[in-house]
C-alpha cells in the first residue's frame, strides 16, 4: 500500500505530471522508497490501473531481478521504475523483453560514452558492464492475460557502481533516461508476434554474445537470436536454441 508520505510531487526538480506528459504514461507515481516498484506496480494494476502506468522510486529495500535475484537501488544512484502493461495476449510472450531492450538501448546511445549492447535475455551493458536490468512478470486470470508489469533499472552514478556495472555519462538527469524507459516499455508493447527481420538486424547490431563462445544455457557458440526469442547456439553436436536461462561466457 502506498503512504502519503512517500509519496513525491517531483522527481529530480522535474514534476511528476510533466514527466508524465513527456514520457506518454497514463499516470506517473514517485515515491521516496517503496519495497519494489514490481511489487507497488502489480497492486496498482489490480485495482485497476490503466496501461502505461509509471511507478518510479528514489530507491528500493527490496529491487529484484530475474530468478528472485536481488538488484541494487539505493537513493540518486540509477532509475528504479516498472510500468504496467495491458497489452494483447500476443504480444505477453518472451520477445517483450527483448524488444524493451532493443528500443532502450537506442534511445540510451545519446546519454552514454559509448553504443549501448544487449546481453540476452534481459541485460543492457557498456563495455563489459552492466548497465540496466528488464523484468517482466504476468498476471492471469486462468488462460486470460490481466496485465503485465515491466520492471527496469538503469545506473546513472559510477561512484555507487559494483564492479562488473556501468553507468551513463556523468551530468545525466535522471528525468531524461525516466523518459527514455518509459517510452521504450511502450513501444515495445504496441508491437505484437514474433521478432521480425528489422528487429533482428537492429538486435545483432547490438549483440554481446554473437559470435561468442558460452557454457550456459547451453555450450556452444552463440549464432543469434530465433524470430520468437530463443538464442541459437552452435555446439560440436549440433545447432540448437535455448528459451531460458541465464548467458554465461566461457573464459580462459
Amino acid at each position: 500500500m502506498i503512504h502519503d508520505r512517500a509519496l513525491l510531487a517531483a522527481y529530480d526538480g522535474v514534476a511528476v505530471q510533466t514527466l508524465g506528459e513527456r514520457s506518454g504514461a497514463a499516470s506517473l507515481i514517485a515515491l521516496s522508497e517503496c519495497g519494489s516498484t514490481m511489487d507497488v506496480a502489480h497492486e496498482r494494476a489490480a485495482a485497476g490501473a490503466a496501461h502505461g502506468t509509471v511507478v518510479v522510486a528514489e530507491q528500493q529495500r527490496l529491487g529484484r531481478g530475474r530468478s528472485g535475484k536481488s538488484w541494487a537501488s539505493s537513493a540518486g544512484t540509477g532509475v528504479w521504475t516498472s510500468i504496467v502493461l495491458r497489452p494483447p495476449a500476443a504480444a505477453a510472450g518472451g520477445v517483450l523483453s527483448l524488444r524493451v531492450g532493443l528500443e532502450l538501448a537506442e534511445r540510451l546511445d545519446a546519454l552514454s560514452p559509448s553504443r549501448v549492447q544487449l546481453k540476452w535475455p534481459n541485460d543492457l551493458y557498456l563495455g563489459q558492464g552492466k548497465l540496466a536490468g528488464i523484468l517482466t512478470e504476468a498476471r492471469w486470470r486462468g488462460a486470460q492475460l490481466e496485465w503485465i508489469v515491466v520492471g527496469v533499472g538503469v545506473n546513472t552514478t559510477p561512484a555507487a557502481l559494483e564492479v562488473p556495472a556501468a553507468s551513463l555519462d556523468a551530468g545525466v538527469g535522471r528525468p531524461v533516461v525516466l523518459v527514455a524507459v518509459v517510452e521504450a516499455v511502450l513501444a515495445a508493447a504496441a508491437a505484437a508476434d514474433g521478432l521480425s527481420a528489422a528487429e533482428l538486424q537492429r538486435y545483432a547490431l547490438r549483440d554481446l554474445a554473437v559470435g561468442r563462445e558460452i557454457t550456459a544455457p547451453l555450450a556452444g557458440t552463440v549464432l543469434g537470436l530465433t524470430p520468437d526469442g530463443g538464442l541459437r547456439v552452435r555446439s560440436a553436436a549440433g545447432d540448437a536454441v535455448a528459451v531460458a536461462g541465464s548467458l554465461v561466457f566461457r573464459t580462459l
